[in-house]
């Protein structure tokens, strides 16, 4: 209807001002500044699905974690306004968290796409040692073999697929490992990998760091003087990979079969 167009016209207007402010105002150059914070949740808020769509994943999330009654935080997603195409470019990804476990989704499908565990904080006490926040705890008491621990991994991703999809394994090649830190704490790590394929990027994808080798052909700076270089093409390769401790508790999952994941969006 005309009243829902207008309402999102000047929603989409709303998210091309804070866009705009947050990129070209000094004012909101500290990130971990209490203004930027507010002005990067009011974006959160504005690019946000509607409540009622969110649920859906929230759904997919607590299916995942076989935990119906789970409580589900949403954090953000990674839509953006395009100031230099002048567009609202959709979101590829919305994290959630739950506790100290973040969860990225696809907004498309409501598949969950990317679990790991929220980034800890830390810093400086006036003595000198350092802080670091909780951490989440994991188990390892129920000692299984790396077999027994790819069973637990097969059938995990066998078992969840109106939270995952369906995903059929036997036309990947799997790679396992595992890490031993001690203190019979063993991870064992499975990645099931499909064929290369080159990737068309259009509109390309743009990245900016002051990592980026300042002699790259094609390099220019965007509005905060940081170097940015636009990607064309890349060569991709589909993979699945999931980790669990020897206690068979899952630590990651990763579906990348359809390309990378968006960066999680934790606010």
């Amino acid at each position: 209807s005309f009243k829902m167009q207008q309402a999102d016209d000047q929603r989409i207007q709303e998210i091309k001002e804070v866009t705009e402010k947050l990129s070209t105002d000094a004012k909101y150059r500290d990130r971990s500044s209490q203004s930027t914070k507010q002005l990067r949740e009011k974006l959160c808020s504005l690019t946000a699905r509607s409540a009622q769509e969110r649920e859906k994943a929230i759904t997919t999330i607590r299916d995942f974690l076989e935990m119906p009654t789970a409580e589900v935080e949403y954090e953000c997603n990674n839509a953006f306004y395009s100031l230099e195409e002048d567009r609202l470019i959709s979101a590829k990804g919305e994290t959630y968290t739950v506790g100290m476990t973040y969860f990225v989704v696809d907004p498309a499908t409501n598949y969950v796409l990317q679990v790991d565990e929220t980034p800890g904080t830390w810093g400086y006490k006036t003595d000198g040692t350092r802080w670091f926040s909780d951490q989440k705890e994991y188990d390892y008491s129920a000692n299984y073999s790396q077999e027994e621990v790819e069973q637990i991994a097969k059938g995990f991703i066998a078992r969840h697929p109106s939270a995952i999809g369906n995903i059929d394994l036997s036309k990947l090649t799997l790679e396992s490992g595992k890490k031993d830190s001690g203190n019979g704490r063993v991870n064992y790590f499975f990645i099931w990998r499909g064929e290369a394929r080159t990737v068309q990027h259009n509109p390309p994808l743009e990245t900016c760091s002051e990592d980026l080798d300042k002699d790259v052909e094609g390099l220019y700076y965007n509005g905060n003087g940081v170097p940015c270089i636009k990607v064309y093409e890349s060569t991709e390769t589909p993979s699945i990979s999931i980790a669990f401790t020897s206690g068979g508790q899952l630590i990651n999952f990763s579906n990348e079969l359809n390309g990378p994941v968006s960066r999680a969006t934790v606010r």
